[in-house]
Formats: C-alpha cells, sequence, structure tokens
C-alpha cells in the first residue's frame, strides 16, 4: 500500500496555513472523503484540525488503527461521537479560535447546525475554495501518479479493439474493458464533487446513443441500463460504421487521468470523419496556446470560434438547449477539480495545473466524435499525460 510521504503533507500543509493566515482564518476542519485524504493522508471517518500556525491533530471515529496506518502524520488519536471535538480539541492545546473554515461546497447542512451548537461562539466561514485551489496545483509526486495512470491508460487502450464486434452490447463491452482496468489495480470508484454527481469508471456508448445528454455536466452521457442510474453503457448493440465512445477514466494512488476515444467497425461516415478531424484541430490549437497565464475563458471562447468557422458550433459541446459551456476541467483526486476552461470562469493557467481538454461534437440520431486528453501544464509546453494516439480507431468489418 502506498503511503502518501509526510514531506508531501507537510508541503500541502504549508500551503494551507498560508491561506488561512491570508485569509483571516485561525483554523480549517477538514471533514470531506478527498480533502482528508489530501490533506491528512488517510480519508477514515474523522475530522483533521488545522491551525493557521502548529500542528494539524487527526481525530478518527472510524477506522482508528488504519488511520494510523495510512497517514504519515503523529498526531492522530481516536474520537467518540461529534459532541466530544470541543473537549478533545481543547485537550491538546486547541482552543481560542474565533473564526474557523468549513468545507461549505459539500458539508451537509446537519453537519453545520451541530458544530454551531458545539462550538457557540465561534465564527465558521467558508474555506472551499482555498482547498480546492490549493489541490489545483499538482506536485512531482501527484505526477508521478498521473503518467502511471497515463501509461495503464495506454496499455487498456491497445486491447479495446480486439473487444469491438457488431451485436455486442454495450455493457458487455464496458464490462470488459472495466475487466481490463480492475485487474491492473483500478480503485473502482470515480470521485466527483459536485452535488449529485456521480459516475461510475466512465462511458461506453455507440451510436444514437453517444448524443444522449443526462444529468452529469457534460456533454455525453449514454442511455444507462435503468432509470434509477441513467448513463453510461446500456442495452445498444455495437453497428458498423457508427462512432462508438470510451470515455473512462485510468486511475493510479487516486489520481484520474480522464480520456475519451472514438472506435468504429468499419468506416465513419464522412460528416462524422470530418467533425472528427475538426476535434483533433480544436485540441492541438489550443494546446498551443495553454500556457501559464492563458486565460480559461478565453481559451473556451478560441474552441467555440473555431468550431463555428468550421461550420460546426451548433454540434460543438452538445447540441441545442444541452450544449455545455466548457471545453476542459481541472482533475486530480476528482474529475471535476479546478480549474474550469469555460464562458464565465475566471481561472488562469498556471504552471502545475492537470487539466482534461474534451473537443467533443454531437450529432442527434448518430452519436458523439471528439476525444479527450490530459495535459499537465508548464512553461515549456503542456505535458500530454494521456499517452494514447489521437487517431480515430476503425476496426475492419
Amino acid at each position: 500500500m502506498q503511503i502518501t510521504p509526510l514531506l508531501e503533507l507537510q508541503e500541502r500543509l504549508k500551503r494551507l496555513q498560508a491561506g488561512l493566515q491570508a485569509g483571516d482564518l485561525d483554523a480549517v476542519f477538514i471533514m470531506e472523503n478527498t480533502d482528508l485524504f489530501y490533506f491528512a493522508g488517510s480519508m477514515q471517518q474523522g475530522f483533521f484540525a488545522v491551525p493557521a500556525q502548529g500542528e494539524p491533530i487527526y481525530l478518527v471515529r472510524r477506522n482508528y488503527g488504519r488511520a494510523r496506518e495510512e497517514s504519515a502524520w503523529t498526531g492522530i488519536l481516536p474520537m467518540g461521537g461529534f459532541q466530544d471535538l470541543p473537549a478533545a480539541l481543547a485537550a491538546h492545546g486547541y482552543k481560542g479560535f474565533k473564526r474557523v473554515g468549513l468545507e461549505w461546497d459539500v458539508l451537509p447542512v446537519n453537519i453545520y447546525r451541530r458544530l454551531r451548537k458545539l462550538f457557540p461562539g465561534m465564527e465558521f466561514a467558508d474555506a472551499s475554495i482555498l482547498l480546492r485551489e490549493i489541490r489545483m496545483l499538482k506536485s512531482a509526486y501527484e505526477l508521478d501518479c498521473f503518467r502511471r495512470a497515463g501509461a495503464f491508460a495506454l496499455a487498456v487502450n491497445r486491447q479495446i479493439p480486439a473487444l469491438l464486434q457488431s451485436g455486442k452490447a454495450e455493457l458487455f463491452l464496458s464490462a470488459e474493458i472495466e475487466n481490463l482496468h480492475r485487474r491492473g489495480g483500478h480503485q473502482g470508484v470515480l470521485r466527483m464533487r459536485a452535488f449529485n454527481a456521480e459516475m461510475f469508471f466512465g462511458h461506453v456508448y455507440a451510436g444514437e446513443n453517444g448524443a444522449l445528454h443526462t444529468f452529469v455536466d457534460s456533454c455525453t452521457g449514454g442511455s444507462g441500463v435503468t432509470t434509477a442510474c441513467p448513463q453510461g453503457a446500456g442495452w445498444k448493440t455495437l453497428a458498423p460504421h457508427e462512432p462508438i465512445g470510451v470515455d473512462y477514466a485510468a486511475i493510479c494512488e487516486g489520481y484520474i487521468v480522464d480520456h475519451t476515444r472514438v472506435f468504429s467497425i468499419g468506416s465513419l461516415p464522412p460528416e462524422l470523419q470530418r467533425a472528427y478531424a475538426a476535434a483533433v484541430e480544436i485540441q492541438d490549437e489550443i494546446i498551443k496556446k495553454a500556457l501559464p497565464g492563458a486565460s480559461c475563458a478565453e481559451l473556451y471562447c478560441l474552441a467555440v470560434a473555431m468550431a463555428a468557422e468550421m461550420g460546426l458550433e451548433e454540434n460543438f459541446m452538445g447540441y441545442g438547449r444541452e450544449q455545455v459551456k466548457f471545453i476542459g476541467h481541472g482533475i486530480g483526486l476528482e474529475i471535476d477539480e479546478l480549474p474550469v476552461l469555460g464562458q464565465a470562469s475566471p481561472f488562469t493557467l498556471t504552471e502545475g495545473m492537470v487539466i482534461a481538454l474534451e473537443p467533443k461534437f454531437i450529432f442527434p440520431g448518430k452519436g458523439m466524435v471528439g476525444l479527450e486528453n490530459a495535459w499537465h501544464v508548464t512553461t515549456g509546453g503542456p505535458e500530454k499525460l494521456s499517452p494514447i494516439p489521437d487517431d480515430l480507431v476503425v476496426v475492419p468489418l
């Protein structure tokens, strides 16, 4: 089992405490799973208290033994229920906090109310943007995880053409691809931060199912097998001369490399071939300009302008009212991290960011063509973290 190194956790703590001091916060209380893993090195259920100065403390409800094994921090203590928090913090010198940050973007209202009752003299503030912006910049340790995930994505991708057969259900194809991932150590959970957002491994969709939108904030969705889970692979069977989209996420030690490729059994119609080539052209132009200091909103606008010049604007990143207003997003321990490369994005690219760029075209009744790659932003130009060839893959009939 790989443990996040103590030096890595200490560097994250240093950046967090600098942010707390700049935001006039005395401390932050971290409870959400992914934030716990990032800052505490373990996501065992508990309460990671970080003061603006000094050492953090990890109070664990369950499982304390595993938290001790998984985290490199030494300040890890067992805790009973929520009611024990004030006494536990005070016993270890954590008192006198007046203004404390919480993860308001994901914290349930009921837990917030309990904290208000437990700490009646304390003012709570939103620390979610601070936490997400710290996680937005990746370290050398994290980049190594991304590169390992990318190498595995390539290994799986090379095996997909042999799985494509006319008459095979999307669901069976997805099961075969997911089996390859699991055999390689995929964790089996794809984390998303947005409220009510969820995804399982990714999506496989053939033909017209690639044009089905759903509740997930994406230009594709797939049919799914039930209205209880209306996304992903369904019962539609693969057929010749239609796009087969494989939008999956390889993961190493929690770090996600999001990637999409299009396959077909026999050649695609010329209209779809042209749109695929347009997606590659848009990607290549955006990546040339995806340097530190570039405006995420301006990159989005450039992509939309290129699609319009090609006569494909109405099919770009969705169709009709379902078009999404972004062309990419940050990735890391969650698939929907900052920054967003979108119409209203306030972010500029910074060295150390990792983004997924996904120019795609949607044709109702025909499907999706396009691609998605993961990129590490550097001053010398983006590093491609999904080393899969960008070609449309055509399997002979």
